[in-house]
């Protein structure tokens, strides 16, 4: 018997080669040399001007040896652990992930099927839905929570989802003075901050100002969390023809030019702290001047970024989940389905919007299911054939022999579990079952009735609780 040595070729590709990736990544080194940008926080502007920077007020101009100097101390790849502890999204190149919306204003019901305001209930059952969807990897503040005192909202959402999620999540402070009361949380839960230290199991989601403008808190959080070893995604975004030129290669060149100073102010503050590149590509309807988060070009132009991020070495993540749809449909299925082997295909390490409609002002949790379905079924496409002598079962095929049949040998019940089963979107004759959205509202509900499954210990419950007494005190 031949011994195969051929295991798996996944299913990939790349929208831009090493030569365009290089000349790209150039470009945007020239821009930060020569054009420079708008630093509003001071002690940021200290740091770069000590590493060398050009520094004039608020403008800083970065020479390219800078740059890559934070390029190579930034970690390639990024793990992020779950409540517990456990290995849970590793972000390394080719490895794809999905996560979902953040801060939606409104959801469709879940059981009554009416749009409303989103309330902090909602989060609680968003969370406990989504920790047991296998392909949605991590949970995030996908609702704004409008019942809960705007001064410190979004410290509350990181409390329901220590508590009610034990997956890790993407979350957001409105300042330096909440973001450390969030790290005093993850620390508390972890076991200490040198626990939460090397097992982070939270991004901090930040966003600069306007093109090549970086703001004073969203630098003193980068800073803040770099020294904590808590993971930032850092995320401009561009508009072609608007923050960006209308062309391709321009508007990848200045999306990249404004996300280094976030990466390189997190590696002055902290060498070789975690940090996840992005820049989202946004298409505008000229017509109308609304967002268009669903054109080809939209997503071609995320796929070649993650083609030049990783080329610098860098996680980085996308939004290519979203629809500017309203109706669960089969235009915004279509739309995401897109999204989603495109991701997959380009090899998109974070891709988030899962559940969104309307460009991220909607929630419908009964999309998260049809995307946790869809993913899965996009997953096993692209995985690519495992050629082994088990698999090749040439003996088999000699045992049987011509006129045989397969249904009753014992390779074949090892192997007839190997292919995908959909769970939900089962095949029904014309005119039989429910409204598709309907059905998995409905099977959405079974799951968020069942309540948490991995409950937070009841000691670390009532540290974050009270936390959250003494910050509601504060703002009394």
């Amino acid at each position: 018997m031949k011994t195969s040595k051929i295991a798996r070729q996944t299913v990939q590709y790349e929208m831009l080669d090493k030569d365009q990736c290089r000349e790209i990544a150039a470009a945007a080194f020239r821009i930060l040399g020569r054009t420079g940008c708008i630093i509003q926080n001071e002690e940021a502007r200290q740091l770069l001007k000590d590493a060398g920077c050009t520094v004039d007020g608020e403008r800083v101009w970065i020479p390219e040896h800078v740059i890559r100097g934070a390029i190579a101390s930034a970690p390639e790849s990024v793990t992020l652990y779950d409540r517990d502890g456990g290995p849970a999204v590793r972000l390394e190149p080719h490895e794809a992930h999905f996560g979902p919306v953040t801060s939606t204003c409104e959801i469709v019901d879940v059981r009554t099927g009416e749009r409303r305001l989103t309330v902090k209930k909602d989060l609680e059952e968003a969370a406990i839905l989504i920790d047991p969807l296998e392909n949605i990897e991590w949970a995030t503040n996908c609702v704004t929570l409008s019942d809960v005192n705007d001064a410190y909202d979004d410290i509350e959402e990181v409390h329901t989802l220590l508590e009610y999620s034990r997956k890790p999540f993407w979350y957001y402070a409105k300042n330096i003075d909440a973001l450390k009361v969030e790290l005093e949380m993850f620390a508390v839960v972890a076991g200490g901050e040198d626990a939460f230290r090397r097992r982070p199991f939270t991004v901090n989601l930040i966003c600069p100002l306007d093109a090549l403008r970086h703001s004073e808190n969203g630098l003193a959080q980068v800073m803040a969390c770099a020294r904590a070893g808590a993971p930032v995604v850092y995320i401009p975004g561009t508009e072609f023809g608007l923050t960006a030129p209308a062309t391709m290669a321009g508007c990848l060149a200045a999306g990249i030019a404004d996300l280094l100073p976030g990466l390189v102010v997190s590696q002055l503050a902290c060498k070789g702290a975690p940090f996840i590149a992005a820049c989202f590509r946004n298409n505008v309807d000229f017509a109308t001047m609304k967002m268009d988060h669903s054109r080809p070009e939209m997503i071609a132009a995320n796929c070649a970024t993650a083609d030049i991020w990783r080329y610098l070495g860098l996680p980085f993540c996308s939004n290519m989940a979203n629809t500017d749809n309203g109706d669960f449909g089969p235009q915004a299925a279509f739309e995401k389905t897109a999204q989603y082997y495109s991701v997959l295909l380009s090899g998109t390490n974070m891709a988030y919007g899962v559940g969104c409609y309307e460009a991220g002002m909607v929630l419908r949790f009964a999309d998260l299911l049809f995307s946790d379905e869809v993913i899965g079924y996009l997953k096993n496409l692209v995985r690519g054939v495992e050629v082994t002598d088990e698999e090749l079962a040439e003996d088999l095929i000699d045992e049987v022999g011509p006129g045989g049949t397969y249904i009753l040998e014992e390779h074949t019940a090892e192997h007839v579990r190997d292919f995908w089963t959909p769970r939900y979107l089962k095949s029904r004759p014309m005119g039989e079952g429910k409204d598709l959205e309907e059905r998995l509202a409905a099977e959405a509900l079974k799951i968020i009735e069942k309540g948490p499954q991995h409950k937070l210990p009841a000691d670390k419950k009532a540290a974050i609780a009270a936390i959250m007494e003494r910050v509601a005190a504060q703002h009394g």
